[in-house]
C-alpha cells in the first residue's frame, strides 16, 4: 500500500456495558477509556491488513462515552488518517493516525 492510496472504512464499535473494566471506570457511571477507543480504532486498521501507525496525533475526547454501540470513520490516505468516533449526531472522539505505509 503506497502512501497515495486512499482508505474510507466505517462500521461500528461495541464496548460491552458487561465488561469487568467498567466495575472501575466508574461505578454506577461506566465511561469507555480513551486508550480503548484508541486501541479500537487501531484494531480495525489490523483487521484490514494496514500495518500499525507510527503516531496518533490531536486525539479530543469531546464527551463521555458511556458503554455500547457507536458508528465509526477512518478515511484519508496510509499518510494521514482521520478517525472519529460518534453517537450518529456528534462527534464523540476524533484524531489522527500517521505513517501507516
Amino acid at each position: 500500500m503506497g502512501p497515495e492510496t486512499t482508505i474510507h472504512l466505517e462500521g461500528r464499535f461495541f464496548f460491552d456495558p458487561d465488561d469487568p473494566i467498567y466495575q472501575d471506570h466508574f461505578p454506577g457511571k461506566p465511561v469507555v477509556p480513551g486508550s480503548l477507543i484508541l486501541h479500537a480504532f487501531l484494531e480495525v486498521l489490523r483487521q484490514h491488513g494496514m500495518p500499525r501507525p507510527k503516531a496518533a496525533e490531536k486525539f479530543r475526547f469531546r464527551r463521555f462515552v458511556a458503554p455500547g454501540s457507536y458508528p465509526y470513520r477512518i478515511h484519508g490516505s496510509t499518510e494521514a488518517l482521520r478517525c472519529e468516533l460518534s453517537d450518529g449526531s456528534q462527534a464523540l472522539a476524533t484524531g489522527i493516525l500517521r505513517a501507516c505505509s
